[in-house]
């Protein structure tokens, strides 16, 4: 009995095992490379949000400080013509009344 073709079968399955093993192995580091690609991925997104955040944040503080500075200058302003006006009703109170 002739088992040469046997053999070149048993050959070719050989090879064919040790190219699914290896592509298997090539499936596991493939995984492993997308994990850590989606893991930077939510990283960056992350810092990216709290990049965003502190901005906005810094925005905040920005107007907040804007709206300060203008209300005192409103109420200077406001001190100053209550002043005036007290001024000018002394003076009238003051002046001989004519009639």
């Amino acid at each position: 009995m002739d088992f040469s073709r046997l053999d070149s079968v048993l050959e070719s399955l050989d090879v064919l095992l040790e190219q699914i093993e290896s592509m298997k192995e090539e499936n596991r580091e493939l995984k492993r490379k997308i994990y850590a690609l989606e893991l930077n991925l939510a990283q960056a997104k992350a810092a990216a949000t709290n990049d965003a955040l502190k901005a906005k944040h810094s925005n905040l503080i920005e107007e907040r400080d804007r709206l300060v500075m203008d209300r005192e200058l409103m109420r200077k302003k406001i001190e100053s013509l209550l002043s005036r006006i007290d001024a000018a009703i002394e003076t009238e109170e003051g002046a001989p009344h004519v009639e």
